[in-house]
């Protein structure tokens, strides 16, 4: 989910003033299944995946993120390039964030799997609430992940740590802007699930995840509940 390692870092150490601000990380995961809002985008097989993020001392972020992916064509990467605005809105409790994404797919061919998005949340404690909605797609006619689709989210991290466990869930709605256009088109659903992570210190963090959707559509291919298993390591 998520400008090479040189071109983030040049972009913002042509300024002196903000060279000393700069903080570049990066981060590693393994996962057994890659899902994206509930619908698998590796054929229900593994994925490995990377990404850096660049912050400085401003509210401003970077980011460029990539795994594998199998939808059965000649793609079989996905880049995800984005950046935006977010923070903590004082001692309120409340922070926001603001951001652009690109979704991009080397090699694609004549698929046309690109699109991007605008996404903003508002988060209060515990509860973070977002939508994104679908500005850019090669997609064309009736399809999914085009101009005007929109996605809603509501997450909960939930506020314990036993352990080095910690659990979140999440549930969301995608409502496609062709879904109400074409008479043969099947492509809204709810997704659902939940997350327990447990810290590893240095070794990084293993995840165990449940997830599922409302219903079997032209979207999501299954509704039965969908399990994987994940390791993620920052640097």
């Amino acid at each position: 989910m998520k400008y090479s390692k040189t071109l983030l870092a040049s972009a913002l150490l042509a300024s002196s003033s903000l060279a000393q601000a700069v903080d570049l990380s990066a981060n590693l995961g393994v996962q057994s299944n890659y899902l994206f809002r509930g619908v698998t985008q590796t054929d229900d097989k593994a994925a490995v995946s990377g990404g850096l993020d660049l912050t400085t001392d401003s509210p401003f972020y970077l980011g460029a993120w990539m795994s594998n992916v199998d939808f059965g064509g000649d793609e079989s990467v996905e880049v995800d390039l984005y950046g935006g605005i977010g923070d903590d809105i004082g001692d309120t409790g409340f922070s926001y964030d603001l951001s652009g994404w690109y979704y991009w797919y080397p090699g694609d061919g004549d698929d046309d799997l690109d699109y991007a998005e605008v996404s903003g949340s508002l988060g209060w404690k515990i509860l973070t609430g977002s939508i994104s909605y679908t500005v850019y797609s090669e997609a064309s006619g009736d399809h999914a992940f085009d101009n005007g689709d929109l996605y809603y989210n509501l997450n909960i991290d939930f506020p314990w740590d036993f352990q080095g466990f910690t659990a979140s869930a999440n549930i969301g709605y995608y409502d496609f802007d062709d879904d109400g256009n074409c008479m043969e088109c099947d492509f809204n659903y709810t997704n659902w699930g939940i997350s327990v992570t447990k810290d590893a210190g240095d070794f990084g963090s293993l995840s165990m995840n449940y997830e599922q959707v409302s219903d079997e559509n032209d979207v999501s291919s299954k509704d039965d509940p969908q399990f994987w298993i994940g390791w993620a390591r920052g640097f």
